[in-house]
């Protein structure tokens, strides 16, 4: 039996007592509190990092997914002022719709440690308070309402109390403490798609780099199992690099997966993160002696926080399908409009499951319904990001960070607007929200 130890009671200070509480300022989050804001709220955003941004700028995940349906942009508010103020300093390329088997065009380079700093000041801007570094460790729950949050960091235990709740953690964390029913991973068995972590190579001539090991992987894939096995420096997996559209000096690497690995748990966090970046050392060692245009290339980076694709997601008034994502789906309740090909990242290695990498048809793309940012069971509480109620084969064309940003605004506006009616999120005409997110500049 594991042994436990019971708490005692205690008072903790209230810290702030705000229309909404936003917790997690990833690309969801950050969106969720500016919407929230602009729409007239008093907004505390709270995350745990020491920026805003989440795998967008932590996570070093360097290109955003599809603006358009390979025809047209679909995206507009939120998402599209991020990009726009991306490229009007030169730290972007804008989104052009183009086959998605183009994939130097397809996504958008950008350069992460820019967005953090334009994030900062768009959250200035819109007068949303912010702390960082603050966890959130539990619920403030009355009967079926949540009524706030529990929060700790540097300064202490403390508490804050909101008329709705936004869960932006990507994990459904807040959902979860508030007793609200949640999934994980694919329904069949509850895997989860490999977590990761990105890293940064500069002084790396991919040009010259690439055609060599395309032409030679196969002797580089031998060379490098013969050397684990007599205990030599050697990679899991040979990487030349993913891209480096942005800078040709910057190349970014979105290599590792780790499969069966769960990214609520402490431990498989923790062990992920220590073999992967010995992974990303030794793939430099072995491949700078091996490979021309690797002889100068040294480490810049490697991200603060893991790439995880996939854990907890809610369920809600309505769960999103895959043929909802292929068929193009418009909801009368659709909040945002989006389409990614079925980014699965098969769960157990080896497997492809038949959906993975499939694409939508060019000019198709789908709506998410508002019934899927509610969790059910739990009122006053909106869920937004990859956490939000779909299948697994639909979170992985919606988890992509445009997308996470559109719900963000949705769920923020949402929250914004339910308090100013004196209805719940529940109660909410979805005609009305999806009015005010049309005047905002969302497309659906």
């Amino acid at each position: 039996m594991a042994r436990t130890l019971t708490e005692e009671s205690r008072q903790i200070p209230v810290y702030a007592d705000v229309d909404v509480a936003v917790c997690g300022g990833g690309p969801a989050g950050v969106a969720a509190a500016l919407a929230a804001a602009r729409n007239g709220a008093s907004v505390l955003l709270l995350e745990n990092q020491l920026c805003f941004g989440g795998q967008a700028t932590g996570g070093m995940m360097n290109r955003l997914g599809p603006y358009h349906d390979q025809q047209a942009i679909i995206l507009g508010g939120i998402p599209r002022e991020v990009v726009d103020g991306l490229v009007g300093i030169g730290a972007a390329h804008p989104p052009i719709p183009c086959p998605h088997d183009d994939p130097d065009r397809y996504w958008v380079p950008f350069d992460p440690e820019a967005l953090k700093v334009l994030l900062d000041g768009m959250i200035e801007q819109a007068g949303v308070d912010v702390l960082l570094q603050t966890l959130v460790t539990d619920v403030i729950r009355q009967e079926d309402r949540l009524c706030g949050v529990v929060i700790e960091n540097k300064s202490g235990r403390q508490a804050v109390f909101a008329r709705r709740v936004i869960d932006a953690t990507g994990d459904a964390d807040v959902a979860a403490r508030a007793g609200a029913p949640c999934g994980k991973g694919r329904e069949t068995d509850g895997l989860m798609q490999p977590m990761g972590l990105l890293s940064k190579l500069n002084a790396l001539d991919l040009a010259q780099a690439r055609p060599h090991v395309i032409s030679h992987y196969a002797e580089l894939t031998d060379e490098a199992r013969r050397l684990r096995t007599t205990g030599g420096i050697a990679p899991e997996r040979v990487h030349c690099g993913t891209d480096n559209l942005l800078r040709k000096d910057e190349t970014y690497f979105n290599a590792s997966h780790a499969h069966g690995m769960d990214g609520t748990d402490a431990q498989h966090i923790t062990q992920v993160a220590i073999r992967a970046r010995r992974e990303i050392w030794r793939n430099l060692q072995f491949m700078r002696e091996r490979v021309p245009g690797w002889e100068s290339a040294h480490l810049a980076a490697t991200a603060s926080l893991l790439g995880v694709r996939e854990t907890r997601c809610i369920q809600g008034e309505y769960t999103l399908t895959l043929d909802d994502v292929e068929s193009g789906r418009d909801f009368d309740d659709g909040i945002c409009r989006y389409a990614c090909w079925i980014d699965t990242h098969g769960v157990v290695p080896g497997e492809k499951p038949e959906c993975e990498g499939r694409p939508l048809q060019p000019g198709v793309s789908y709506t998410i319904p508002f019934r899927s940012l509610l969790p059910k069971l739990v009122d006053n509480l909106l869920v937004a990001g990859r956490c939000f109620s779909g299948t697994h084969e639909a979170r992985a064309s919606a988890r992509m960070i445009p997308a996470c940003m559109a719900m963000g605004q949705a769920a923020g506006t949402a929250a914004a607007l339910s308090v100013r009616e004196g209805l719940t999120p529940r109660e909410l005409p979805a005609e009305l929200l999806r009015d005010l997110l049309r005047r905002q500049g969302v497309i659906l």
